[in-house]
């Protein structure tokens, strides 16, 4: 008998992509109950773009609110503040709009009001990939240290994948969260479950990252790479609830709630010396990432994907990122002893 094997869906109803797709919001809105609705978002998108004062208009009569508390890394105390805010507006419904920070804190905050009954609608503005996921990272801002939570409602039910909404995205974070969803790729493809279906689609991921991002960089206004460049990162997602992914991952929650690195500033900086790690232990689980990075053996991927993160422009050693020696045998002393070499190859 042959070998089965499975995939576990997360919760994701609908992806609505393309230029103006934005438009749905309010039928989404609709198909979900959705009447009483608040809106989060972080300041910097608040106050310097027209993207939330467009969300808001198109909700009309349903928003209620909005929460533009949140920052990078998530802070404990911001999500308590927009857990009162749901609770007193009598939210039925949270529409998120900007990077993975206000999508998690938005999940972390359902999580507390109701174990994510009240449903998400995700807006991203990055490539972070956070609309496709069950988990939220939380910091505690006492200690520095990440945590979070995890139920399979926390997903949001629908993503609107609207690249005329990401022009205003700075350079640096749009490339280093394209980034992060191709260490969600990668970190797929070599992970121990095997999952086809999640393999399948993160190769095709990497694929379009690799021509989607330099696209952009060439040119920010363009939307046809642009939309591609969220697909990717929409691909790179879809397994990250049936597989384990590492080391890169966990790596990059200490790095970035510890010492301030953002999070596809962590991806840049880890990736590499993650990828050479696990080629010197399982260069089976690697070999399929020789054809997309175009190199003949899975021990050269890793230095094919640092080749790809320079070219970009985005650092890829720790050192380029703000450490400095001290910080490094900080770092160090934080992570499993295994795993103490990729922190140093990534210095």
């Amino acid at each position: 008998m042959a070998a089965t094997w499975s995939h576990r869906f997360a919760g994701t109803e609908r992806v609505v992509v393309g230029a103006g797709s934005v438009v749905a919001l309010p039928e989404e809105c609709d198909a979900r109950g959705m009447g009483r609705v608040v809106v989060v978002t972080g300041r910097t998108l608040q106050q310097r773009t027209d993207v939330v004062a467009r969300v808001e208009s198109l909700l009309g009569p349903r928003h209620v609110a909005t929460y533009a508390g949140i920052r990078e890394h998530v802070p404990g105390g911001a999500v308590e503040e927009l857990t009162a805010l749901l609770r007193s507006a009598g939210a039925d419904g949270a529409v998120a709009v900007g990077g993975g920070s206000p999508i998690d804190g938005t999940k972390a905050a359902l999580y507390h009001l109701d174990e994510g009954v009240t449903p998400q609608i995700a807006v991203p503005t990055t490539l972070s990939a956070a609309e496709f996921t069950p988990t939220a990272g939380v910091t505690d801002e006492a200690t520095q240290r990440k945590g979070g939570v995890v139920h399979p409602r926390l997903t949001p039910r629908c993503a609107i994948l609207d690249p005329e909404l990401t022009v205003h995205t700075p350079e640096r974070l749009w490339l280093s969260t394209g980034i992060r969803a191709l260490d969600h790729a990668v970190e797929t493809v070599y992970a121990p479950e095997g999952d086809r279906f999640a393999v399948e689609l993160s190769l095709r991921a990497v694929a379009l990252l690799r021509t989607a991002l330099p696209a952009c960089r060439r040119d920010a206004a363009d939307l046809a790479a642009r939309e591609q460049a969220q697909v990717a990162a929409w691909y790179s997602g879809i397994g990250l609830a049936a597989v384990t992914v590492m080391p890169s991952h966990p790596l990059g929650r200490l790095l970035g709630a510890t010492f301030g690195v953002g999070h596809g500033i962590t991806s840049c900086v880890l990736l590499p010396a993650s990828v050479d790690w696990v080629a010197a232990r399982h260069p089976e689980r690697v070999a399929a990432l020789c054809d997309p990075f175009e190199v003949a053996r899975p021990q050269a991927v890793g230095a094919a994907v640092r080749d790809f993160i320079a070219s970009l422009g985005l650092p890829v050693t720790l050192r380029d990122a703000g450490l400095d020696a001290a910080a490094l045998e900080r770092f160090v002393a934080m992570v499993p002893d295994d795993w103490a070499p990729i922190a140093r190859a990534a210095f």
